[in-house]
């Protein structure tokens, strides 16, 4: 159903970068200018907890176990991502892009070391969505998000140049 890791894992560094570099562009205003719900600098302090997670989810759905976050889903994780925006809480663009770059190092690392046959296994755990919930579906979920979120960025920094 997914690519293969090798290529789901380049479209992870895509995304990254291409996040990295939307962030790399914010001022100290704008990291901290208000994109409705969040800022910039919580979407950043978002991605460092998720890129932790996702680790940890991943690893335990190679041990047959549900990720612990996975009871937050349909709140949209709201009680999941409220503790990273008081943790990584710094106003610093740099110092939040290490730490995001420190997480996600850990997170590619550790994906490297996942059996290729483990990628898509199904080991009965179901997402709230009703699908299976494989380390493939984790990564492509963490794609897309690192996607949208970009693209928050820079509609959202746009609309506030023409109000």
């Amino acid at each position: 159903m997914f690519n293969s890791r090798k290529e789901q894992l380049s479209d992870l560094e895509l995304a990254y970068e291409a996040f990295i570099q939307t962030a790399k562009g914010l001022s100290s205003e704008e990291l901290i200018k208000s994109l409705g719900d969040w800022t910039p600098r919580d979407i950043l302090a978002h991605f460092i907890g998720w890129n932790r997670i996702t680790l940890v989810g991943c690893a335990e759905l190679c041990e047959g176990v549900e990720p612990f976050y996975f009871y937050d889903g349909t709140n949209d994780y709201r009680k999941v991502n409220a503790p990273f925006f008081e943790r990584y809480n710094s106003t610093d663009r740099d110092v939040l892009l290490a730490q995001i770059k420190a997480t996600m190092d850990a997170l590619v690392s550790y994906l490297w070391t996942v059996d290729e046959n483990e990628w898509e296994l199904d080991t009965g755990i179901v997402h709230y969505r009703g699908r299976p919930a494989t380390v493939a579906r984790c990564i492509d979920s963490l794609v897309r998000d690192y996607r949208k979120h970009k693209e928050e960025i820079i509609s959202g920094l746009q609309a506030k140049v023409t109000d």
